[in-house]
């Protein structure tokens, strides 16, 4: 068939475009009867699009049942669907609607939510073991300690939580976080603290306060599906830096600098997403220098940096930084509640003042209620109780999942071993693909995040980013074992499949 167009100045937004000619190339016969189509992300790709678009075009195909979508093994075209060329015509007296799709503004074009999960946290099936939640242990959070906390603010403050805050925070919970932070060899001052809902918020308002359509940010390759999302939604360019078992390679972020002329650099030092490794002392200092020698603005996000299970704790970007270069980010999601959504940025003086304004105009200010039972629960000591608890679980399940991947995983395979977090990153041997592997481990109730979805240009199809965060020692030996058959299984078959399985026949769009 002809290669598929697209018309961005036309008023048929760009997933309708493209559904209407794969329609017509169905209904001629250009596409057969089971022929596979390409991927989302290859499709957008090819066409310089969003992969969200082109999954929102094969979504209303498949509603039609022209085509067919089959889990971990691609779309399928289903000819034997009636097909309009056409669209049917509306019963004349059809009320008049708004083409909703049509008024979308081209920043909603940008904004995929493929690889960040729906916020959610609702009970695995039974039966199912999840390795691809990132969301802790709903099983431990501190939920009588907390009531109490809301209890007490509730009976003594009432009135005055129950109403607006101001919108940088809670000035005792922000006088709080900046003594802690300073306490880690931060210099930090309570008025540079603004407490945000969650880290996702801090993340868009940073996006907010710095970039304009076309500037560059630099990232970590893989990274955080989620950040990806929210620069791309400003119009930014993302470009990957790759990252080793001392984090981000600072040289390579180096040339990066020079060619591209970066806004924003976004960094996780600690117990990197997806690659759990954290950055070695000597490229933290390597990197604040080179942000200062470039005056490149960093925003470190430090999601998870308390959940450390073995070695010292290194000083944060932030600690290191008499530049005032970096905007340092962290939440308490991972580490207590994801329920609360607060998180809080610490940023230069001006930062902190801009930030507030956006924070303002986006939700005017994080629950205050929830502010004041946080406070109460930290200053009551009860969240050092928490994270001593957890630390101590998530260690053990860490150590669990490394021992089964040791004993159960063929010797190809290779792994990262963290020293915190909730995650253990994956590779798997060339010509084994982790999406078709992810895809077995689904059809036996195992479930494992694919790698290739923390990429920014795509990456490779070799890496499973596995979670210990809600599976149990017993889950996560059974869980493993399953994983280690699969890839055992695909290791076996990959020399003779290469020699005898014919060329996969794409159509030419």
């Amino acid at each position: 068939m002809k290669p598929i167009s697209i018309d961005r100045e036309s008023d048929t937004p760009i997933y309708r475009q493209i559904a209407s000619q794969l329609r017509e190339a169905i209904a001629r016969g250009d596409l057969r009867d089971s022929e596979r189509l390409p991927t989302t992300r290859s499709l957008a790709l090819r066409l310089g699009i969003n992969r969200l678009t082109v999954s929102r075009a094969y979504e209303e195909l498949t509603e039609e049942g022209a085509i067919s979508a089959h889990v971990g093994r691609g779309s399928f075209v289903h000819a034997g669907a009636p097909v309009s060329v056409q669209p049917a015509p509306r019963p004349a007296a059809a009320p008049a609607r708004v083409a909703w799709g049509a008024l979308f503004s081209r920043t909603t074009e940008r904004v995929a939510d493929e690889g960040l999960p729906a916020a959610s946290m609702g009970a695995v099936a039974p039966g199912v073991i999840s390795f691809a939640s990132l969301f802790p242990d709903p099983t431990l959070f501190p939920v009588e300690p907390f009531r109490r906390s809301l209890d007490s603010v509730m009976r003594r403050e009432g009135h005055r939580v129950l109403g607006y805050g101001p919108p940088a925070g809670m000035p005792a919970l922000r006088k709080m976080i900046a003594g802690h932070l300073r306490a880690s060899g931060m210099e930090v001052k309570e008025s540079e603290v603004v407490i945000t809902s969650g880290s996702q918020q801090g993340i868009d308002l940073v996006a907010r306060a710095l970039l304009d359509p076309g500037d560059v940010v630099l990232v970590e390759n893989p990274t955080y599906t989620g950040a990806v999302q929210v620069f791309q939604s400003y119009g930014a360019e993302l470009v990957g830096v790759p990252v080793d078992d001392e984090g981000a390679i600072v040289s390579l972020l180096e040339e990066a600098v020079a060619r591209h002329r970066p806004k924003l650099i976004y960094l996780m030092p600690n117990f990197q997403n997806p690659t759990s490794e954290t950055m070695s002392l000597r490229r933290r200092h390597a990197l604040i220098e080179l942000a200062v020698s470039r005056r490149v603005a960093v925003l470190e996000d430090d999601f998870g940096g308390d959940l450390r299970f073995d070695g010292p704790s290194l000083p944060a970007l932030k600690a290191l930084d008499r530049g005032d270069n970096v905007v340092y980010l962290s939440t308490f999601a991972k580490k207590l509640l994801p329920g609360l959504r607060i998180g809080w940025l610490a940023a230069p003086a001006v930062m902190a003042e801009r930030l507030t304004r956006l924070k303002k105009i986006t939700d005017y200010s994080t629950s205050l209620l929830l502010q004041a039972a946080l406070h109460h629960f930290i200053l009551h000591g009860d969240l050092d109780r928490h994270l001593a608890n957890v630390i101590d679980c998530y260690r053990q399940r860490r150590d669990a999942m490394l021992s089964a991947m040791k004993r159960c995983f063929p010797p190809e395979v290779t792994w990262s071993r963290p020293r915190g977090g909730l995650v253990v990153w994956v590779t798997l041997p060339a010509g084994v693909d982790a999406d078709e592997v992810a895809a077995a481990a689904a059809e036996r109730s195992v479930l494992v995040g694919r790698g290739d979805l923390f990429y920014v240009d795509g990456g490779t199809r070799q890496n499973l980013r596995l979670t210990f965060a809600q599976a149990g020692t017993r889950e996560i030996h059974g869980g493993i074992r399953v994983l280690g058959e699969i890839i055992e299984q695909r290791i076996r078959a990959r020399r003779p499949e290469r020699r005898s399985a014919p060329a996969e026949s794409l159509p030419l769009i």
